[in-house]
């Protein structure tokens, strides 16, 4: 299955491979927010795209994140 550039599934796999380049093991919420902010400023400084493009993006990477954040809590509890 092809996942299409600025899906939530996209920026799903994207923060998981650059958790993965930055060899963190297991994602803590810290984590997830830091790779969030990372993302998050290359699509706003870097993207250079039309404006609702760059909103949905940002969109999706926001849900990207609340995903893994609680994939993340449901691991613990």
């Amino acid at each position: 299955m092809k996942v299409l550039f600025g899906s939530v599934e996209y920026f799903e796999r994207e923060m998981i491979s650059l958790a993965k380049r930055k060899k963190v093991e297991n994602l803590a919420s810290n984590q997830v927010k830091d790779i969030h902010s990372e993302i998050k400023y290359d699509l706003i400084h870097d993207f250079i795209c039309d404006v609702n493009i760059k909103k949905e993006c940002l969109m999706n990477l926001n849900l990207a994140s609340e995903r893994l954040l609680n994939k993340y809590q449901t691991q613990l509890g």
